[in-house]
């Protein structure tokens, strides 16, 4: 049941099952539609959806008209079944502690987010999904199943980060990077297989990877490139389709690992 510290609107809709912590925000029209969980100064700005078991860690942010916890595929096809009149999602999902969600993203059922996590508006964060500390992932992102995004890291405004793919820590993507992963592009059967990026690396902005493709630690890849194979580590690729250009310059290293080390140190 609600706190009594808890400031809620009115035109709230709350789950019997669902608990509050001292001191949140529950804004009008939200609806807390199961087992959820919010710890203490969690603000839910107005409009917001929960469905099922998703915790919310401490003074985290959720902006106007996000969704959290949507129902897969699956569970949308069981609730539909059976009649339910309400959508039931199962599996659970968790928000970190300082979290800021802007408006209208979605972060679907099976999803851990790690502490002071930010979202830009419109995110969309699919099923079966981790994304580490500190990272930052900026507006109209698309992050597809089955993916792993470390600490750290930076997802500029419309990435795409399709099924099956790994973003190591402290990696920068830019604006408009599209990650595939299938071969052959629905002609024959295939396993979809994503690519890596690994810690510390960067992708230039409207860039493409193919499919299975693996971007070495510290590796550099310049705007507008199509990456075709695997880049070594601490070199630098541009063009369609990349080629090596040079060794990564001296006195380049990932910025986005000192801002996570200071970040983290902080109170």
């Amino acid at each position: 049941m609600p706190a009594s510290m808890s400031r809620i609107d009115p035109s709230a809709r709350i789950s019997a099952s669902a608990e509050i912590g001292a001191g949140c925000i529950v804004g009008p029209g939200v609806r807390i539609l199961g087992a959820a969980r919010l710890e203490n100064s969690v603000w839910l700005d107005s409009y917001v959806t929960v469905y099922g078991d998703v915790t919310i860690g401490e003074s985290t942010y959720v902006g106007a008209g996000c969704i959290l916890g949507y129902p897969t595929r699956q569970d949308l096809k069981e609730s539909i079944k059976a009649r339910l009149g309400e959508i039931a999602a199962s599996g659970l999902s968790v928000l970190g502690r300082r979290c800021i969600l802007r408006s209208g993203s979605v972060i679907y059922s099976n999803v851990t987010v790690g502490n002071d996590v930010e979202l830009g508006h419109n995110v969309l964060i699919r099923e079966d999904i981790t994304i580490g500390d500190n990272t930052l992932i900026g507006t109209g992102v698309v992050v597809d199943g089955e993916t792993t995004v470390g600490r750290g890291v930076s997802v500029q405004t419309g990435v795409y980060i399709c099924r099956n793919s790994k973003v190591e820590d402290y990696v920068f993507l830019g604006p408009h990077c599209v990650f595939t992963n299938d071969k052959f592009i629905m002609q024959r059967e295939s396993r979809l297989e994503g690519p890596t990026v690994r810690k510390g690396a960067s992708v230039g902005a409207n860039s493409t990877l193919m499919p299975g493709v693996v971007i070495g630690e510290g590796a550099v890849i310049g705007a507008q490139s199509v990456v075709t194979k695997n880049i070594p580590a601490r070199t630098v690729f541009f063009g369609i389709p990349a080629r090596r250009a040079k060794k990564v310059p001296r006195g380049w290293r990932p910025l986005l690992e000192e801002r996570h080390r200071r970040l983290s140190s902080s109170p």
